[in-house]
């Protein structure tokens, strides 16, 4: 597997500040997502790599994800858009982690957990920074 990752949703707000850090850091993620003008002008701004496609049908996900180990997923809500990158990311055995503060995905990622260890792939929601705050009330 290669050690190309990419930012699906980069041109959302927290997308695009990730992907800025990252070129800062001279990291080259594949940007993604399914507005095509702006994650191709996000592209040629930063010098990446860009593919354009939606979260309608695993295969087609899939497809996009060839190549890549691990997807940071930052297009919410991730109530309707965790379960379809998912999806993709086990068909292409790309490693999974997302931005979500959502507990409704947590607890659905968690249900699923043995299925991820089968297929060897992490999946780990709430790598970003809405869940600090959850956190810090235990």
């Amino acid at each position: 597997m290669s050690d190309a990752w990419m930012i699906y949703g980069a041109n959302g707000y927290t997308g695009r500040l990730i992907a800025q850090e990252a070129k800062r850091r001279g990291l080259t993620p594949i940007l993604a997502g399914r507005n095509g003008p702006e994650i191709r002008q996000m592209g040629v701004q930063l010098g990446l790599e860009t593919r354009i496609f939606t979260l309608v049908d695993a295969a087609l996900v899939a497809r996009h994800l060839s190549g890549v180990a691990a997807v940071l997923h930052c297009a919410g809500p991730f109530s309707a858009t965790s379960a379809p990158m998912l999806a993709g990311c086990l068909h292409a055995r790309s490693h999974y982690l997302d931005i979500t503060g959502e507990i409704a995905v947590f607890e659905a990622i968690f249900a699923r957990a043995a299925e991820f260890k089968q297929a060897g792939i992490v999946v780990m929601p709430g790598v970003g920074f809405d869940i600090v705050p959850s956190d810090g009330l235990r």
